[in-house]
C-alpha cells in the first residue's frame, strides 16, 4: 500500500490563503541564502513553501540572518490576531517536519488548531503526523474534523500570482482527495475495511486522474452493500 503525506502551508492575509508544500517536494536550485521582502509572517509563509532552499533568511534593510524557523517564532511573537498567529504556527510545523522533529511539528500544528479551529489545512497536518507515527485513531479525528470542514478555495494577496477561480476550485478540490485517501489509510490498518473502501473511493471520485486511490481500489471486491 502507497502511502502519502503532504504538509501545507499558509500564506497570511484578511482571510489566509492557502498553498501546498509537500513532504516530498524536491528542492529548486537556489542560493542557500534567501532574502525575502515583507513581514515576519509574510518571509514565514514563503520559507515554508520552500523549506529545502530557505536554509538562512536576511531580514530585507538590515544584516541580520536568521533561521526560517527562528523566523516563524518571530512572526507567532508579533502576531496580533489569533489567525494569523495560528498559520504562522502552522508554517513552522511545516519547517519542524522538514527537518524530522515530528514532535515539535505535531505541537505547532496542535496550537494551531488550539487558536483557529476552522485552519483545515493545520487538522489535514495534524492527521498526516499521526499516520506517520501509526497512530490510526488519532489520525481518522484529525482528518474527520478537516473533511467536516471542507477545503474553500481561498483568495490571493497582493503581490501573489493570482490563479484562475477554476485552477483555484481545482485546488482544494485535490487537497480534498488527499484527505480522504490519507484518512482510508488510517481506516485500513484499523481494518476498517469498508471505511477505507469509501475514503479510497471518493478520493478517485474527486481526482480521477490520481492513480493511487485506483490502485488502492483494486485491491478490494465488493461482495455487498
Amino acid at each position: 500500500m502507497t502511502t502519502m503525506f503532504s504538509i501545507r502551508v499558509l500564506t497570511l492575509c484578511s482571510a489566509m490563503a492557502a498553498v501546498l508544500a509537500s513532504a516530498m517536494i524536491h528542492a529548486q536550485p537556489a542560493s542557500p541564502l534567501t532574502i525575502i521582502d515583507g513581514g515576519y509572517a509574510e518571509q514565514c509563509s514563503t520559507a515554508a513553501r520552500n523549506p529545502q532552499a530557505a536554509s538562512r533568511i536576511t531580514i530585507t534593510g538590515s544584516r541580520v540572518i536568521i533561521s526560517p524557523i527562528r523566523l516563524c517564532t518571530l512572526a507567532i511573537q508579533e502576531g496580533d490576531e489569533a489567525g494569523n498567529r495560528a498559520a504562522s504556527y502552522n508554517n513552522r510545523g511545516v519547517l519542524h517536519f522538514e527537518a524530522a522533529n515530528y514532535d515539535d511539528a505535531l505541537a505547532d500544528f496542535t496550537e494551531a488548531v488550539h487558536l483557529d479551529d476552522t485552519l483545515t489545512f493545520a487538522h489535514i497536518n495534524r492527521g498526516n503526523i499521526f499516520n506517520l507515527r501509526e497512530q490510526w485513531a488519532q489520525a481518522i479525528s484529525a482528518f474527520d474534523r478537516a473533511i467536516e470542514l471542507g477545503i474553500q478555495p481561498r483568495p490571493g494577496r497582493a503581490g501573489e500570482t493570482i490563479e484562475s477561480p477554476q485552477a483555484n476550485e481545482a485546488r482544494a478540490v485535490r487537497e480534498l482527495a488527499r484527505a480522504h485517501f490519507n484518512r482510508g489509510i488510517a481506516h485500513e490498518n484499523l481494518e476498517q475495511l469498508r471505511e477505507a473502501y469509501r475514503d479510497y473511493r471518493r478520493a478517485s471520485e474527486l481526482a480521477p486522474e490520481w492513480e493511487e486511490p485506483r490502485r488502492e481500489l483494486e485491491r478490494f471486491e465488493v461482495v455487498g452493500r
